[in-house]
């Protein structure tokens, strides 16, 4: 299967095959060492498919290798009231035992005989899968074999279902050990998914197949299998992504009608409702029976109750069990319940929620409401983050009749939310055309001009003409300069036109005044242009202050809106920890509304982030999820520039050919508009054995960049010449980012600065201090080039110990880096170099992955792994996985 970008990738094969156990590492070892110990009982408890039995089994696994003898037996519903139906397989060697079940001694006697015989010395360890089902007869013989020590006992129980009694005493005594198993986090569940797909899966894909399945691996199983069946699930440029809602398996909508199967009229009732409507108050159940039907649905763990806000509310437990209820029920008795609960919630006070259910209801039941209705709750749903719900209200709303200019905005500024940019800007222009032909506000006239300029700021090169659309209204519309100005500044921050962003809010300042929701506006705006000037502190105040208003006051911007640009402005003054904490908590909350957008920014400055650690597959991932995003949802221009990204990092990596085929799939021309256009060709350039060329490229943006007020910019792509390693670029860089420094006092600039001026001086002393600082920050790659060219300082100098301590710490901290090789790296040549394989593993363990799981990773053995590790120890002059991790 192909991995690399730009070539498809076939269907996942084996997808519908035994899926390997991942995440259980830490729970299997603690049931080892408590059976091989002090527990006589081990019990693993857990819902249906979350994995308790693959983990039973992993530890019997393990006792069969450690020399105990295994019996297994299992529950069945069918037998549990056959005496002996689940021992009498486990140890029918022994005809007397079932002659014997009638007379407790004579069957304790002959069980406890055939037990001797099997284990032949060995320790005794029964394993019972779902242990609930067992017939009594099998449980209080289980009981004796245990309370004498004759066998030990490890096994499941299902979430819900009581302990068999003669068990209890067993359970709570002090010798017992229970094991919680839980659903898998995403990123188990992205670990899991790469490697049953053979590739690479786009976090994106993984939150959703998380969200869908709760972590529950059976779940997960048939989630996948399902989308890949239906052709959702993709691989594009070697990444899987899932397009569209995640669709189960024939098999786990069955698995979840059997579960539901038994329930009575009044619980099905209650569960339909909760399928078509959830969630719903307590209080909206008004079948008689309602109310003692939920409380025995809640005993079985059929739904959750809410009882956080100010009405109870109950929701199904799990998703899934609402799409395969929607499915097996008729349409018309659906459409009868909808209405019917449209109808209750209606018949009393409503809330604004209570208004956007109701629309909901009746629009899924073909009644929707007058289109000012559907148009107010289109409103509501979108400020409840719910954009799917609120473009299709919004579409009902236009279909009905709402074809105002305020009505058709909405809309287009929903349909770009979701990445549907053709769509937006058709219903944007109609929005004018219709605010025009009404003689509608120049405020109106604004907002829809200003959405329409976001939408061409999305496209390649679309950012210039996003512009000249607002300079046009801003003639058109003069007592609308202000607001348009402060949209303009964003575009312009594009184009890196700092100085001149600033400009213009500063020109909104003076008209809308620094005082409440202004404010906040001014400090959003000013944020992005304050960064790229290189004013880095006053950046991230600025994004502070709107942050903080975004979550008091919500009605002047969405907070996810004010996170990008702190996030921003956190990458640029390489507070970088920040950043990301920042970015993953957006980035899932984007997923979760279907914010198009805002992923797929948050996703790209993800990449930005591990970039500048120097973790530079875990950036390609990045990038290459926003690549992959970009091009089944928007905005374009992210493509391109995420492109740019992963050539640099292929370059970085040593990979020329990877390197051209990814600077190629750019649109031609974004060089003009875009620095890391100009870096990637730098870059390539280096490895063509072209550094003077590549320093012109650089040099000569560095003067577009500074003649911008572009600090933010320069100072970058400055650094970017220092590493190419010639001491005359080193020099030249050192020289012009003095002369920024005369302009920002950026800690970051400063940097930069020191690095390049003890990298023209060959300065070790200095080349280690930086080097120290860069690794504080986490930033692992600068760290490693720094060191190495403290070690070729301190050599010339001949101070070959220090030289030989400056080597190997840079090759640790290069380890680290995921197959850098940068032309400073190069020099390093005092420590033997690690080989691919070291490398990767090193990688891994230096992020604290175990030996275990690096094994299970790469399909290695732990001895293998542990091999290749002691080799990087000795390469490296260190002693064991702690100083690599430093």
């Amino acid at each position: 299967m192909s991995l690399e970008p730009g070539i498809p990738a076939s269907a996942p094969r084996g997808i519908d095959e035994s899926w390997p156990l991942v995440g259980r590492d830490s729970v299997i070892e603690r049931a080892v060492s408590a059976i091989s110990g002090p527990s006589r009982t081990v019990l693993a408890y857990g819902p249906s498919g979350i994995g308790k039995s693959r983990v039973v089994q992993a530890v019997t696994e393990r006792l069969v290798a450690d020399g105990w003898c295994v019996l297994a037996a299992s529950g069945n519903t069918a037998l549990s009231a056959v005496p002996l139906g689940a021992l009498a397989p486990v140890l029918a060697g022994d005809p007397s035992m079932v002659a014997a079940s009638g007379d407790p001694v004579a069957l304790y006697a002959a069980a406890s005989a055939a037990v001797r015989d099997l284990a032949d010395g060995r320790r005794v360890v029964l394993a019972v899968d779902d242990v609930s089902a067992v017939d009594p007869v099998s449980v209080g013989l289980i009981s004796q074999l245990v309370e004498t020590g004759t066998l030990r006992l490890v096994a499941t129980v299902r979430e819900a279902d009581p302990l068999p009694d003669a068990l209890i005493p067993l359970a709570s005594s002090g010798d017992s050990t229970r094991l919680d198993i839980d659903a898998l986090d995403v990123d188990r569940v992205a670990e899991l998914l790469t490697r049953v797909l053979g590739g690479p899966v786009a976090h994106r894909a993984a939150v959703e197949l998380h969200g869908a399945s709760h972590g529950n691996p059976l779940f997960l199983r048939e989630l996948a299998i399902g989308a890949a069946n239906a052709g959702s699930l993709r691989c594009v440029d070697g990444l899987w992504q899932l397009v569209g809602e995640p669709v189960g398996t024939p098999a786990l909508r069955d698995l979840i009608r059997a579960r539901l199967r038994r329930l009575g009229d009044d619980e099905r009732d209650a569960v339909e409702r909760l399928a078509l409507c959830e969630p719903l108050a307590f209080d909206e159940f008004t079948r008689p029976g309602a109310h003692e039907a939920l409380a025995e649905l809640e005993t079985h763990g059929l739904i959750r109750v809410d009882e956080s806000a100010d009405r109870m509310r109950v929701r199904l437990a799990h998703p899934h069990y609402a799409s395969a209820v929607r499915d097996s029920i008729p349409r018309l008795r659906a459409l009868s319940l909808l209405v019917e609960q449209a109808e209750v919630v209606a018949s009393r006070p409503m809330s604004a929620g209570d208004e956007l259910r109701v629309a909901i209801w009746r629009l899924d039941a073909g009644r929707p409401s007058d289109p000012g209705v559907l148009a107010r709750t289109a409103a509501l749903a979108r400020m409840a983050h719910d954009r799917r719900t609120a473009e299709r209200l919004a579409a009902a709303a236009v279909a009905a009749g709402a074809d105002d200019a305020a009505s058709l905005l909405l809309h287009g500024e929903l349909l770009w939310s979701l990445g549907r940019a053709d769509e937006a800007i058709a219903a944007l222009e109609r929005a004018e055309q219709r605010a025009r032909s009404d003689g509608g506000p120049e405020e109106l006239l604004a907002a829809i001009g200003a959405a329409r300029a976001d939408v061409l700021g999305g496209d390649p090169l679309g950012s210039a003409r996003g512009i000249a659309l607002l300079e046009s209204l801003e003639r058109a519309l003069p007592s609308q300069a202000a607001t348009l100005a402060l949209r303009k500044a964003v575009l312009l921050v594009n184009l890196g036109y700092a100085r001149d962003a600033l400009a213009q809010v500063e020109a909104a300042a003076s008209a809308l005044g620094e005082h409440g929701v202004p404010q906040a506006m001014l400090d959003l705006a000013r944020a992005m242009p304050l960064a790229t000037l290189g004013r880095n502190d006053e950046a991230v105040a600025a994004a502070e202050r709107a942050v903080a208003f975004a979550e008091n006051d919500g009605t002047a911007f969405p907070l996810r809106r004010a996170e990008i640009v702190l996030a921003h402005a956190l990458i640029s003054a390489d507070r970088l920890g920040e950043a990301r904490a920042t970015l993953i908590e957006s980035l899932h909350e984007a997923i979760r509304d279907d914010d198009e957008l805002t992923a797929r920014l948050d996703e790209f400055m993800m990449g930005q982030v591990f970039w500048q650690l120097g973790r530079l597959d875990a950036a390609a991932r990045w990038f290459r999820d926003t690549v992959g995003g970009a091009e089944l949802h928007g905005p374009k221009s992210l493509r391109e520039i995420a492109l740019c990204f992963l050539a640099i990092i292929a370059a970085e990596q040593g990979d020329l050919v990877r390197a051209r085929d990814l600077r190629a799939r750019v649109v031609d021309g974004l060089d003009e508009e875009h620095a890391v256009a100009v870096v990637a060709d730098a870059w390539i350039a280096v490895l063509e054995g072209r550094p003077d060329a590549a320093a012109a490229m650089l040099l000569e943006r560095v003067d577009v960049a500074e003649h911008r007020g572009a600090v933010g910019i320069a100072a970058p792509l400055l650094h970017h010449l220092m590493r190419f390693g010639s001491r005359a670029h080193a020099r030249t860089a050192a020289e012009r980012l003095a002369r920024l420094a005369e302009t920002s006092d950026s800690p970051a600039l400063q940097r930069r600065l020191a690095h390049a001026r003890a990298e023209a001086d060959a300065d070790a002393v200095a080349l280690r201090a930086i080097g120290a600082e860069w690794e504080s920050i986490g930033c692992a790659l600068y760290a490693a080039e720094a060191f190495a060219s403290a070690g070729q300082a301190a050599r010339a100098a001949g101070h070959g110990r220090e030289a030989t301590a400056d080597l190997q710490r840079s090759a640790s901290l290069a380890a680290a880096c995921e197959g850098a090789r940068t032309p400073l790296l190069q020099f390093s040549d005092g420590a033997e170099p690690l080989t691919p394989r070291e490398r990767e593993i090193a990688s891994l363990a230096a992020q604290g992955l175990s030996s275990n799981e690096i094994a299970t990773r790469l399909f290695l053995s732990p001895r293998t792994v542990n091999n290749h590790l002691q080799s990087t120890y000795a390469k490296l002059g260190i002693r064991g996985r702690h100083e690599l991790r430093v």
